[in-house]
């Protein structure tokens, strides 16, 4: 049933109390042949029935003093005197007036000087009012219309301790087992069903209350009133939804309920508490003023620097330790021996609880419990706080994953997927624009840029893969007009025809352009005359000439079910062009693996006809180690030592393709610092500024650049290039170079230096050669790992 929020007035109840249902119940159990039960309590039923005035309804409460003995020996029956200390009592039913109470009751809930409860607050009693009557109307239902009703209630409701001042909760159980329910008068009309007809629902209290009044019933009896402290378990409940919301809407009036919650689980009043997550997103700890709202121990730092140490100082107290830590006191000794209690003892905190908030031996955050007051917080405390703890870890998690999942949709809508060496970047802002979006509705995204970065560019290419392309599709075209050609001609001998000596004659016409040179153009012609007239007539040839039915059959099952043309050696290239790219591709990746290891930079490759990358690296990509020259020589002499690698890789190759191709290397060196920005447009880095793009416009025009004064390209294959500006960069690329030398990745011998000709708007660019060292009798391959590369080799002699 439901009740509708129905506030209804006490005199609404016909009210009688009698103590006839009680004997009742009484007899019925020693009737029942209980002999326990009519030792206890035969004789107080005797003597209660010699007493009828107390069986018939009582309207004069005065008339229970005379009996206050007899009827406390009754109720015993109910309330066993080793419950004196608890809180209980009897009244009129369905009435706030009591006529029997303990001790503990009467001091508590009663009005003073009266034998009336007294109700909380307004709330408090518009909800019992709604439970008295679902209670009456669950009585009169049971009785007369056979309802299963129950015969006892329970309800929590607030209550302020009058001498803490600290809100407890209370749970109210009524029994009416020894309430009977009878017509005033004439039994009323009854409904057929407590089920509406219209919506086959039950009928609400409104509903009922109109076809079944309630005054024209009579409650006698005495209803059973306990009441219990469950604090405890309901503040456990109450928490679970709060602190879920905290971390939906930190600041929220929620952590002022949580507040509220914490101190009535301890019983203290004046209590702050305070709330310091450690949140890792993209595997980077991350604070922001919105999220770190609730903490005390943050309110005194700024940067995320001093946060980090801060942070680092309660992983070292809480690293081998999952107990909350009390300082019951805040001194000068205890000051000394952990750093940031002093500022607790700023914000005038004397009597601390840090409680470690933990998973998988992962500090989540801590929960902070300070007092004003020295030696408020006793060990007590702690065991109070212990069933919560878990509570917190799931709000923290949740609240981490929710953050996570958040900075994760701004990532991927405004930027795309990023490298984890500046995914703390792209984290930061999308955590700052999550935090000004909840402050300004027109928030717009920052901009992510990495001043100060020095870049490495290196690209390994199939030399002439567009020329190798064509021939391929050249090779295919001549075969497919060949095989066409073969049966047109033998069609001609058994059905001499115009028309195929037409077709015949083109055919002929576009094996003589095919092998000489094939423009675009010709090769889209050849492709629809293919597609539409050689099909349209070898399809009429297959249905008239059945001696061609064969030839045609075959002719159609060489070609590629999709492209309808032959596709064998372009095929052969395309998977040669695949292969080369695959194993180049998975080769670099496991060898960034090393090398972000030395120092975090960011990193792009590409893959088209063979590979390419840029790295860059800088102090402004990685804050948090601190850059020095010496990984950029590293990084150097990583990638002359990857470009060799990948060289003897791909001649290695050559015999295991099904179409050979070779490849070239080639690094443009520039030690010139610059600046990238991401384009959110285009969703990648690029360098900022006139100056640095120089460096962009020297990188697409140098992959045919040609040694000055002749017509040979600068890159062939079995050697690496390396294009500079500046004579400090050749020098220092020598040094690589004759280390690389001594370890048998480079030939050794003199190495070529050039001059290139002039480009568009660049002039004055050289380079250095060498060849790699593809000795196939070498037994054991040289493996150059970073670690191995000598402070001498890296800083120079």
């Amino acid at each position: 049933m439901q009740t509708g929020n129905i506030h209804i007035n006490e005199a609404v109840f016909n009210s009688q109390l009698s103590f006839r249902p009680l004997v009742e119940a009484l007899k019925k159990n020693i009737t029942e042949g209980n002999p326990g039960m009519k030792k206890l309590y035969g004789k107080v039923v005797k003597d209660v029935e010699a007493h009828p005035e107390l069986l018939n309804p009582i309207t004069d409460l005065s008339l229970l003093e005379p009996h206050s003995e007899l009827i406390e020996e009754l109720l015993s029956a109910v309330f066993p005197p080793t419950t004196r200390n608890f809180l209980y009592g009897v009244s009129l039913p369905f009435k706030f007036i009591t006529v029997y109470t303990s001790p503990l009751f009467k001091s508590i809930l009663l009005k003073p000087g009266t034998n009336e409860i007294n109700v909380p607050d307004n709330k408090t009693g518009a909800q019992l009012s709604e439970e008295k009557l679902q209670f009456a109307y669950g009585m009169i239902l049971q009785k007369y219309l056979g309802y299963n009703s129950p015969d006892n209630t329970r309800s929590v409701h607030p209550f302020t301790d009058p001498v803490t001042g600290v809100t407890k909760y209370m749970e109210l159980r009524i029994d009416a087992r020894f309430i009977d329910v009878r017509p005033a008068g004439e039994m009323p009309k009854m409904p057929d069903s407590i089920m509406c007809q219209r919506t086959n629902r039950l009928k609400t209290i409104t509903e009922l209350m109109q076809e079944i009044p309630l005054d024209q019933f009579v409650f006698e009896g005495i209803s059973v009133i306990r009441v219990n402290d469950v604090t405890e378990l309901e503040v456990v409940s109450l928490m679970k939804n709060r602190l879920l919301d905290l971390n939906m809407n930190p600041g929220s009036s929620s952590y002022q309920q949580l507040e509220e919650y914490i101190q009535s689980l301890i019983g203290i009043k004046d209590v702050k508490i305070g709330i310091t997550p450690f949140f890792k997103v993209n595997g980077h700890y991350i604070y922001s003023e919105i999220h770190n709202s609730n903490s005390l121990l943050f309110k005194h730092f700024y940067t995320n620097s001093d946060k980090d140490e801060v942070s680092d100082c309660c992983k070292m107290l809480f690293r081998d330790n999952d107990q909350p830590v009390l300082f019951e006191e805040l001194n000068d000794t205890v000051m000394a021996e952990v750093d940031y209690l002093e500022y607790y003892y700023a914000q005038g905190g004397r009597s601390i609880i840090v409680c470690p908030v933990k998973q998988h031996n992962e500090l989540l955050g801590i929960l902070e419990i300070v007092s004003e007051k020295p030696g408020t917080l006793k060990p007590a405390h702690i065991t109070k706080l212990e069933p919560v703890i878990p509570l917190f870890v799931l709000a923290l998690e949740k609240g981490a994953e929710n953050l996570n999942n958040k900075i994760d949709r701004v990532i991927k809508d405004k930027f795309t997927a990023v490298q984890p060496s500046v995914e703390w970047k792209f984290t930061e802002v999308a955590l700052n624009y999550i935090v000004n979006q909840q402050q300004h509705e027109d928030a717009r995204i920052e901009r992510i840029s990495f001043p100060e970065v020095y870049p490495l560019y290196g690209a390994i290419d199939i030399r002439n893969s567009s020329t190798e392309r064509s021939h391929s599709i050249q090779l295919d075209l001549i075969e497919q007009l060949e095989m066409a050609q073969r049966v047109l001609r033998k069609a001609h001998l058994e059905m001499p025809f115009p028309l195929l000596q037409e077709i015949e004659f083109k055919l002929d016409k576009y094996i003589a352009s095919a092998s000489d040179v094939l423009l675009s153009e010709e090769e889209i012609t050849i492709h629809e005359f293919m597609q539409n007239q050689v099909v349209s007539i070898f399809n009429h040839l297959r249905s008239t000439l059945p001696a061609l039915k064969n030839d045609i059959e075959h002719y159609f099952a060489a070609l590629d079910p999709q492209l309808n043309m032959i596709y064998h050696h372009r095929k052969e290239y395309e998977n040669s062009i695949a292969r080369i790219n695959d194993t180049l591709a998975r080769m670099i990746d496991k060898e960034q693996v090393s090398a972000q290891k030395v120092y975090p930079h960011y990193f792009e490759r590409y893959v088209t006809d063979g590979v390419e990358f840029n790295i860059y690296m800088g102090q402004s990509i990685a804050p948090r180690k601190k850059f020095d020259e010496l990984y950029l020589r590293n990084m150097k002499m990583w990638q002359l030592t990857v470009l060799a690698k990948a060289a003897r890789v791909t001649h290695k190759l050559e015999a295991e393709l099904s179409h050979p191709l070779k490849t070239t290397q080639l690094i443009l060196s520039h030690s010139i610092p610059l600046s990238i920005s991401f384009r959110t447009e285009e969703r990648k880095f690029d360098v900022d500024g006139a100056y640095n793009i120089r460096y962009e416009i020297i990188k697409k025009r140098i992959d045919k650049v040609r040694i000055k004064d002749t017509n040979e390209r600068l890159t062939q294959p079995g050697k690496i290039a390396i294009v500079y500006s500046q004579a400090k960069d050749a020098g220092e690329y020598m040094e690589y170079i004759e280390f690389l030398q001594n370890q048998k990745l480079i030939k050794p011998g003199p190495v070529e230096k050039l001059e290139l000709e002039e480009l568009q708007g660049v002039i004055g660019l050289k380079a250095l050669r060498v060849d790699v060292n593809f000795d196939t009798e070498q037994k054991q391959e040289n493996k150059v790992e970073l670690s191995n590369i000598t402070s001498r080799q890296l800083i120079g002699k």
